[in-house]
């Protein structure tokens, strides 16, 4: 078997170190610089994560948060400053702009700044370039042995207990969590590790979807094919989200019951206890966005 290396540094533009400086302010860029990567010896951390790519993809995604999606969130206080913890919550929105954002406001707001590693849908890495990339933003497959290593080295790892399918959410049911896997809560107790719920609000209304043509997906091995009221009728341009404003609450942490391992009595209430909480946030999120909308204060 032919091992392809793909050098990103190569196939994003020479000038990018200037790109990064356009789009980050000063701070921002010394949080890149602060942030703490364990050289592997390759330049990149045991993970595959590389200062520069991760540079470049927090410039974008700063921009996307303060100018694009005009990100407002709270609650950053629940996230611990050092060790592991699974961060849970809901997804949606047809594409994972909701991922990325919560990657940037993790990052953004905390200090020092933390990476949150999201456990990825395999079939990303299915696609020529998109599973490189991801690995050097710092994202992994979602295996068992990749959360035993993010957790053993001190990360805070991203779930959706919802599941990919979730992003394909007709806009009938928005808002309303799918059931909750419950992986999420065997590994926090497997681990000792807490569980930061959290609810984001926004993402929904960034695409309409209108159906998922599922024998079209099953071929192409994706999760769902959505055809939205853009898309695919205008082309790629067609997946482009709407300028919506996201909502982004996280909540308390939630120590797991260990007897979670051996009860699958005790496993579905602790699930539950999560999907409570996050429920609860997205709420919050809600009203807040009501509250904005009827005082004019949300352009």
């Amino acid at each position: 078997m032919i091992v392809l290396e793909v050098r990103f540094d190569v196939l994003l533009p020479r000038r990018k170190a200037d790109l990064v400086k356009s789009l980050l302010p000063l701070l921002e860029r010394e949080r890149v610089h602060a942030y703490a990567l364990s050289d592997a010896g390759f330049g990149t951390d045991p993970f595959g994560t590389d200062r520069d790519l991760l540079g470049f993809g927090y410039a974008l995604g700063y921009w996307l948060h303060q100018h694009y999606f005009r990100v407002l969130s709270n609650g950053h206080e629940h996230i611990p400053k050092r060790g592991a913890a699974v961060i849970a919550g809901n997804h949606s929105g047809v594409l994972p702009f909701d991922a990325i954002m919560l990657a940037v406001d993790v990052f953004r707001f905390t200090d020092p700044p933390r990476l949150m590693r999201f456990m990825v849908d395999y079939f990303v890495y299915q696609v020529p370039f998109l599973g490189v990339l991801f690995r050097s933003l710092g994202q992994m497959p979602g295996t068992r042995r990749n959360f035993d290593g993010l957790v053993h080295e001190g990360h805070i790892v991203g779930l959706f207990p919802e599941g990919a399918e979730a992003l394909g959410k007709p806009a009938a049911k928005r808002y309303e969590l799918y059931p909750f896997s419950h992986g999420h809560v065997e590994l926090a107790a497997r681990y000792r590790v807490p569980v930061i719920p959290f609810g984001l609000v926004g993402a929904e209304e960034q695409m309409t979807m209108i159906t998922d043509l599922r024998p079209l997906a099953r071929a192409l091995r994706l999760p769902y094919f959505p055809v939205t009221t853009t898309f695919p009728w205008l082309g790629p341009l067609g997946l482009l989200p709407k300028p919506v404003r996201y909502f982004i609450h996280y909540g308390e942490p939630i120590v797991i019951d260990p007897a979670a391992l051996d009860s699958v009595e005790v496993r579905s209430r602790e699930v539950d206890r999560v999907r409570e909480a996050v429920a609860d946030l997205v709420q919050r999120g809600l009203e807040q966005r009501r509250e904005l909308d009827s005082s004019g204060s949300q352009p």
